[in-house]
């Protein structure tokens, strides 16, 4: 077999390999950040929105502190919504999403042996004299097979690849949906290099940085990819050492890497004043950040190379000084491959080892220098992986090819081999965790015990399914961890007020909105709480702050509009309800109650008109809903009655009547009502709610 075959073999062995190791995670669910750039922005379901994406970052994000300027990221998200939609029928079908994502990262793997093995080529290509000119580096011995000679340089750059789209780190950025941005971004960095390697009209007018611009728009820490071509140009193309200072007056640094560096700033300008300040990275000290990251960076390393330890939401946190053991660990650690990456190219053979750490440092430069709410995230591995992956497969080999015989070669294939199916297997198994929310909580709260955020969600599924007791005993493990985080305070009050505790609920509540003030969400759930309690207006006001806060929050506007529609205020529900038609036109709440307020009909009024000839429990449901709302409860219980009468066992309808005596003060009633509505429905959280809330009332009378 010839060497161009044995190699369209391997790739081809190789993507049949990412196709079974990845096999499980085609389906997996939205998890973190999808929920508000994607599960709830009602930009990116309409393909006429695109252009608007590139000239408003507000459509990145239904959150203000999220909205981060990168509109081909958004673009990429709004096409699948649209495929999802024609051929799922369901816009939000994940299986769309992953397709897309798994297509760029199959692509980059083609690219990225490109662009090794022309650097392995270039080192190959003859004798080069070290900077030092101590000695003579020697020429690149080409190994030979069974038949004839293949390329050392094909060949570590498909161990190379192998090695990174196997790698589990891999896993944890294909997985997360809306971090497709560092999988884009690194796919538009290779491309850019790719071009600028192989066709000089790409180098002559400047080609090559057109994908560099679409990576940096996908995610900016594209634009380190001005700094990885300086390394590059110094190390391959001038075949310099990097301890050398002659690469300023080379033509390339003017005519190439300048360049870079020019499109670099100008788009890093661009995307500040396209945030105009909304976006916040969430970290809270700048100092505390940075001490902590030479550690992180270590931890980076060891999971390359011993990939063990991974979780999606880490429950590190920043150090407080750096005299701190691991710090001054990590500083040391830091200063290695720093002194690795300058002396390893003096030395013509080793530049790939001193180019890939390079890169990989480089790459880690936005994430270790912006104080992010995470001092470390495993998806942020994913373009830095590409320079450890070079380093590692060069390194190895040129460690045993002069040391190994060459019929013990066959033992050395088989060690890789172990290598490749331990990642694969270990990648298939984090497919498995990012699965659902359940899965991917559950390992977070195993992974990293003291995350509060991690204790939170995992609670959330179990509040979901009206296992309060063990919703609540995860929410106060996650606030024993974090006492201050504000969205566990707030998710704390709806579970009390599910619990039928209202002083609780409300003390939570009011502790999210310290915490917190500019979260959208304290004001729309404590809205929901004070809708549920008869205080109207005060729901009303919240609701308010929450869509000034959050204009595009639909949940918050379809709460409005029917508190304004029962309050009468008719010129304040037209307003609502057509700034929500212009934020999604055709919106069939804001289209009911647009024209309900053109009509000038009141709820009740218009109800109490139609029950005379109502022959269905549900329409008497309704009607004792309208009569909930106006808070007329003693007509809310007739109604729910006469829907009785028609339906013995509708527990919403006992419910209701639970309700209505709970307002009225009668707690006895409300819990024999209550009772009956949990008979009947005993998984209905409403009823349960009710029930808890008149059992509540009625301790407190003892």
């Amino acid at each position: 077999m010839t060497e161009r075959n044995r190699l369209i073999t391997a790739g081809a062995l190789l993507v049949m390999a990412l196709l079974l190791v990845y096999s499980n995670h085609w389906h997996n669910s939205f998890h973190f950040d999808d929920d508000h750039a994607i599960v709830r922005n009602v930009f990116i379901q309409r393909l006429s929105n695109i252009p608007q994406f590139f000239k408003d970052a507000t459509t990145f994000s239904i959150l203000p502190v999220n909205r981060s300027y990168r509109p081909v990221l958004t673009t990429t998200l709004a096409i699948d919504y649209a495929l999802a939609s024609k051929f799922a029928g369901d816009g939000l079908d994940t299986f769309w999403y992953h397709v897309s994502t798994f297509g760029f990262f199959l692509l980059q793997g083609g690219l990225l042996f490109f662009f090794v093995r022309r650097i392995l080529e270039i080192v190959a290509e003859g004798d080069d004299a070290p900077a030092s000119n101590s000695h003579k580096a020697k020429k690149l011995p080409k190994v030979a097979g069974s038949a004839a000679e293949f390329n050392t340089a094909s060949w570590m750059a498909f161990f190379t690849v192998a090695i990174y789209m196997l790698h589990p780190a891999a896993a944890e950025t294909i997985n997360y949906i809306i971090q497709r941005g560092d999988s884009l971004s690194t796919f538009f960095v290779i491309l850019g290099f790719v071009m600028y390697q192989f066709y000089p009209g790409a180098r002559k007018y400047y080609l090559y940085l057109i994908p560099v611009a679409i990576g940096s728009l996908t995610k900016p820490t594209a634009l380190m990819f001005a700094p990885l071509l300086l390394c590059y140009d110094i190390l391959f193309e001038q075949k310099r050492s990097l301890l050398e200072f002659g690469w300023l007056r080379s033509r390339t640094f003017r005519t190439a890497v300048i360049p870079s560096l020019m499109l670099a700033i100008a788009l890093y300008f661009l995307g500040r004043h396209m945030e105009a300040g909304q976006f916040q990275p969430g970290g809270v000290s700048f100092y505390r950040y940075v001490i902590t990251q030479p550690y992180v960076i270590m931890h980076y390393v060891t999971n390359f190379f011993v990939p063990l330890h991974f979780s999606a939401d880490s429950d590190w946190g920043p150090f407080e000084s750096i005299l701190d053991a691991r710090s001054l660990m990590g500083f040391v650690f830091l200063g290695l491959l720093i002194a690795a990456v300058f002396y390893s190219s003096k030395f013509a053979r080793w530049r790939p080892l001193s180019f890939g750490v390079a890169w990989f440092l480089i790459a880690l430069i936005p994430t270790s220098f912006v104080p992010l709410a995470e001092v470390t995230n495993d998806h942020r591995v994913f373009f830095p992986y590409v320079g450890l992956s070079l380093a590692a497969v060069w390194t190895l080999y040129l460690i045993l090819q002069p040391r190994i015989q060459r019929s013990a070669r066959p033992l050395v294939a088989v060690g890789v081999l172990a290598v490749l199916c331990g990642f694969s297997y270990k990648t298939h198994e984090r497919n498995a965790v990012w699965h659902s929310e359940e899965t991917l909580w559950r390992d977070v709260t195993i992974e990293s015990p003291k995350n509060g955020r991690g204790h939170m969600n995992y609670g959330l599924i179990f509040m979901a399914r009206a296992s309060y007791d063990t919703a609540n005993a995860e929410f106060t493990k996650g606030l024993e961890c974090w006492p201050y985080y504000a969205r566990l305070h707030l998710n704390m009050g709806i579970l009390k007020n599910a619990m039928g505790d209202p002083a609780a609920a409300e003390q939570s509540f009011a502790r999210a909105i310290q915490l917190m003030p500019d979260l959208a969400e304290n004001y729309y759930y404590y809205a929901r709480y004070l809708d549920q309690r008869g205080r109207k207006d005060q729901a009303m006001e919240n609701l308010r702050k929450c869509i000034q806060l959050v204009d595009a929050n639909m949940d918050a506007r379809h709460a409005l509009m029917p508190l304004l529609y029962d309050a009468s205020r008719t010129a304040e529900l037209k307003q609502v309800a057509s700034r929500t038609l212009e934020l999604e036109p055709g919106d069939p709440e804001a289209t009911k109650y647009l024209g309900l307020a053109q009509s000038g009909k009141m709820p009740l009024e218009s109800i109490v008109a139609r029950s005379a000839g109502f022959t269905k429990p549900g329409e008497f449901l309704d009607l004792s809903l309208q009569y909930y709302r106006a808070g007329e409860y003693a007509q809310c219980i007739a109604a729910c009655q006469r829907a009785l009468k028609l339906k013995p066992d509708y527990a919403e309808a006992w419910s209701n009547i639970c309700a209505a005596y709970n307002m009225l003060g009668n707690f006895e009633e409300g819990k024999r009502a209550g009772e009956e509505a949990v008979r009947y429905a005993p998984d209905n959280a409403m009823a349960k709610a009710n029930l808890a809330w008149s059992v509540g009332e009625l301790e407190k009378k003892k």
